[in-house]
């Protein structure tokens, strides 16, 4: 190994923030604390916990003396651990770019966490959090500088061309005014839950009930009217809950995608975004598997749509994508695919699924409300009248295959899924790593099976799946990916 700097610390103030960021879930723990001990003299239990913050203090700044960072002549160098040492080298070829993260805590004290792209699994795989201002932003040019080289000396091994850097060109941007109008469209139930939590804890604490008043001490006329009030109580509390779900979303919206401005730096995109939170990530177009273009009902009425790219090794975005362009126009997804030599496919290319996918879908939506409903309207007749209340699910069920549809024209596979929510997956054939046909018990009754093609990163819960085509089919298309990677 070439020798380098020393090793470093992270900044001191790192032990204090720490402990700033783990009060609340400690807060979060008085009310237990306070029931068990509520035999207790109140000083001793104060005492007791300024005891327990200065251990949890002191286990941190243990963890802040036994971690260090040392830049080498090839490689970053991280070691941590109090009882069992953990020794971590990140070659500088395999650093794809170095990001600055600052939290609000860590602007109070001018502090910012570095992370190393390395297009690895691991979300954290090179983090230094948190350094200060100053320190990170050296370390960004002295990782990118050594990278850079490392990655000329490798192409030119391979008797290849590195690309040289270019300066970022912007391809796609949010104004403000567009960021509001996408937090419209991200309605948040978070505090609707906080709201019912307060109502129950004053419940608990008021025990005058106006109905039990009126019962005793109204005349007919003054109960008349207050039911009238009461329904004008609901309606109004239900239009506020609505109204405070629409500030919520919007508000979460402008806090994460502020500012959200997507360049194209030459082989790669970088993404800025965030307004407490100011996050960078980059995109390198080279280790990109698959790109979802995906939409809800009203937005895809409008004209609106979203962009994720899944890239090798996953992401630390919480859906395991990067988002690209969360609220673009069908025009600025097409520029944002050119770049990597990608288009949206001709609905002419895409062809449906089978008939089959309608009885399955009928089966997976109704199958299990339809029995209870039976069931119930055997021991009381008037629960079948929400049999009506399934019609919504069998029009769903209906239209699921309607828009349900895939195709293979050249190196491309394309999988388009959902009624209200559409979504529609480019996957080249060459980053294609296995392809699986499963068949489930009702499928195999019904002559069908579903097509798996699994790329590197791929999501669990969100992948380019072909539902429910003839067996034949689903054997040509597997033939077909293998035989075009």
């Amino acid at each position: 190994m070439v020798s380098g700097d020393a090793p470093r610390r992270l900044h001191p103030a790192t032990v204090l923030t720490s402990i700033i960021r783990g009060a609340p879930s400690t807060l979060l723990g008085l009310p237990a604390i306070l029931a068990v001990t509520s035999d207790f003299n109140l000083l001793y239990v104060i005492g007791l916990a300024i005891v327990a913050t200065l251990v949890a203090g002191f286990v941190r700044y243990l963890a802040w003396r036994r971690f260090t960072y040392a830049l080498t002549g090839d490689a970053v160098v991280i070691e941590s651990g109090l009882l069992s040492r953990n020794r971590r080298t990140i070659p500088f070829d395999r650093v794809q770019d170095v990001d600055i993260e600052q939290q609000l805590l860590a602007r109070i004290f001018g502090l910012a966490k570095v992370s190393l792209e390395t297009g690895g699994a691991g979300k954290d795989e090179g983090a230094l959090d948190s350094v200060s201002l100053a320190e990170a932003h050296r370390l960004r040019g002295v990782i990118r500088g050594r990278a850079a080289a490392a990655h000329h000396a490798e192409a030119a091994a391979a008797g290849e061309e590195a690309p040289a850097p270019v300066e970022g060109q912007v391809l796609f941007a949010m104004p403000f005014p567009r960021v509001l109008l996408w937090g419209l469209f991200n309605f948040s139930l978070v505090w609707l839950a906080v709201i019912f939590g307060a109502l129950q804890y004053v419940d608990d604490f008021v025990s005058f009930d106006v109905w039990d008043w009126l019962s005793e001490n109204g005349d007919a006329e003054a109960r008349e009217i207050a039911a009238g009030l009461a329904v004008g109580a609901w309606v109004s509390l239900a239009l506020l809950f609505a109204a405070l779900g629409v500030v919520a979303g919007v508000v979460r919206t402008v806090l994460r995608d502020f500012g959200f401005t997507l360049t194209d730096e030459g082989g790669r995109f970088r993404r800025v975004r965030g307004l407490v939170t100011h996050t960078e990530a980059v995109i390198a177009l080279k280790r990109v598997q698959l790109a979802l273009v995906e939409n809800g009902l009203v937005r895809r009425t409008l004209g609106w749509s979203g962009l994720k790219l899944q890239t090798l090794g996953g992401s630390g975005d919480a859906s395991g994508r990067q988002e690209a362009a969360p609220f673009a126009r069908d025009a600025e997804i097409d520029a944002l695919l050119a770049p990597l030599g990608w288009a949206r496919p001709d609905p002419a290319e895409l062809r449906q699924v089978s008939r089959g996918h309608v009885w399955r879908a009928l089966a997976r939506l109704v199958g299990l409300p339809l029995v209870a409903i039976l069931i119930g309207g055997i021991f009381l007749p008037p629960v079948l009248f929400a049999l009506t209340l399934l019609a919504p699910l069998l029009a769903v069920a209906m239209l699921r295959r309607r828009f349900h549809r895939y195709g293979l024209p050249g190196d491309r596979l394309f999988v388009q899924r959902g009624v209200l929510t559409r979504q529609m997956w480019i996957v080249p054939v060459r980053n294609v790593q296995a392809v699986s046909i499963r068949r489930s018990w009702l499928q195999r009754r019904l002559g069908t099976a579903s097509v798996l093609p699994d790329t590197a990163g791929a999501g669990v819960l969100s992948d380019p799946t072909v539902h429910d085509i003839r067996l034949g089919d689903a054997w040509a298309l597997a033939g077909e990916l293998r035989t075009r990677r």
